[in-house]
């Protein structure tokens, strides 16, 4: 990987000196998963800091056998860093979506680099509260119409990590459990308000290429204003 696609693909690293770049390539590594492979296991956080190059993953909670999907993360994510960061157990784990490729740096590496450089030890501290005020946001969730809750996380997909297209934003066509879970809905909730979407054209799923378009995002936050102050 080169420097410049690392910065431009990391707000993280975004007009971060060449060097710093070139320093950090030095210590990571690039590794490559094929779909539904466990990065990140229970025992496994805190050993690294991974970015996601290309590719979905998912943060799964584990909770009496059963797997309840966290967050979604996209190219120019990341993850890891509460594992390096604090000595909390984090009763999850990290699971490709999709053919992913990560760069991955060793945790005392990354934590080197973060004292040397505090110029980007500064940038993931303000990430890290943007975190937990996406969080405390996501707290209030239940309290939204069912329809307002979906819409808002494939909202949120695409701007973190959507892709501009001719037909819109195209993000990953995710199985429905995913999007329910995010979503705080039961499976059949989810499928009843996506195919209501789908036939409004509000989404266009293309199942062959795995892919979910969002053709006018600013109809859909339009959408769940109105229905939101219903």
């Amino acid at each position: 990987m080169e420097t410049e696609q690392l910065s431009d693909i990391f707000s993280l690293f975004h007009n971060i000196n060449t060097d710093i770049l070139e320093r950090l390539l030095s210590i990571a590594n690039q590794e490559k998963y094929e779909s539904e492979e466990v990065i990140v296991d229970e025992e496994s956080w805190g050993k690294a800091i991974y970015f996601v190059i290309s590719g979905w993953v998912k943060i799964e909670s584990l909770y009496h056998e059963t797997n309840i999907t966290l967050e979604i993360i996209g190219k120019g994510g990341f993850f890891g860093e509460e594992g390096i960061l604090s000595n909390n157990v984090i009763n999850s784990r990290v699971t490709t979506i999709s053919n992913v490729e990560l760069l991955t740096i060793p945790a005392q590496r990354f934590i080197q680099f973060l004292y040397q450089y505090t110029q980007i030890q500064n940038r993931l501290l303000i990430l890290a509260v943007s975190k937990v005020t996406e969080y405390q946001k996501y707290c209030q969730f239940h309290r939204q119409p069912m329809k307002v809750r979906l819409v808002k996380i494939l909202i949120s997909l695409a701007d973190k990590y959507g892709e501009i297209t001719e037909k819109g934003t195209k993000i990953y066509n995710f199985l429905f459990k995913d999007l329910a879970d995010l979503a705080q809905l039961s499976h059949s909730e989810c499928r009843q308000i996506m195919n209501k979407l789908e036939k409004k054209n509000l989404i266009e799923i293309e199942s062959q290429k795995n892919t979910l378009n969002l053709p006018n995002l600013k109809l859909l936050h339009h959408m769940i204003g109105k229905l939101g102050n219903n």
